[in-house]
Order: structure tokens, then sequence, then C-alpha cells
């Protein structure tokens, strides 16, 4: 049982972009809490990073399946980008509206400016990604 959460968990969380983005956005929404007591702003920074380790690394991955469908890659990876961004956008607001969070629309700017460009990125690097291994299938790289 163990074998297959862990199996799901590896197959569907990109691990590196989730730790990068749980410490950015955790320590910046800390920061953004700070004036409302370190306890309160402790307590969203730790919502923040445990939900960006586990939905955001899930997000990544879903962007980069995005970003590699289709033939038009200037629309593959908008499109992956736009629907990433709302997505996380929303969630996050959703989870700092949760009791706790003394300033919740404050702490989803971060994901709302970090994101769109992010996930552009991330999605770039996807496609570029999948034509070099598709070069090497076809002996490109010998």
């Amino acid at each position: 049982m163990l074998k297959r959460i862990r199996a799901t968990l590896d197959a569907n969380i990109d691990y590196r972009g989730a730790i990068v983005g749980a410490t950015l956005l955790g320590g910046i929404v800390f920061r953004l809490n700070y004036a409302h007591g370190a306890s309160l702003a402790t307590a969203a920074a730790l919502k923040q990073a445990t939900y960006t380790f586990f939905v955001a690394g899930f997000i990544v991955k879903n962007n980069e399946r995005l970003a590699r469908k289709g033939t038009k890659p200037a629309v593959s990876l908008l499109l992956a980008a736009a629907v990433s961004s709302c997505i996380a956008v929303t969630l996050t607001f959703l989870v700092h509206s949760l009791k706790g969070t003394p300033e919740p629309l404050l702490s989803t700017i971060p994901t709302a400016l970090i994101g769109p460009p992010g996930f552009l990125i991330l999605g770039w690097r996807a496609r570029r990604r999948r034509h070099r291994d598709a070069a090497r299938c076809l002996g490109g790289d010998r």
C-alpha cells in the first residue's frame, strides 16, 4: 500500500519544484503576516509551505503535461500557464481564507505574481525536454 502511494506521488509531484516553491512562498507569506504576530505568521507560512509542497508540486507536473500537448507551442504554453495559474491562485486564496491567516488576499498576491511567468518557463522547459528526448530516440544524439 505504501509503495503504491509513493509511486502515485512520484508520478504526480515535481519534488524539486515543490521544495523550492514551499520554501520561497512560505517565507514570503511569513513576512507578509508578521505584523500580526509571529505565531499567526508562522501558522500562515506553514499552511502555505505545506499546501505549496503537495498542491503546487502536482500543479507543476500537470502544467508540464499541458505544455507538451498540442502542435502549436505558443497556444499550449499559454493554455498551460493560464490553467495552472488560475488553479494555483484560487486554491491559495481558499487555503488562506480558512481560519488562521490574518491577510488572505495579501498572502495570495505572491502566487498571482510568481505563478504565471513561472508556469510559462516550466512549460517551455518541458516542451524543450520533450523535443530533446524525441531526438535522442530517433538517433539524433549518438
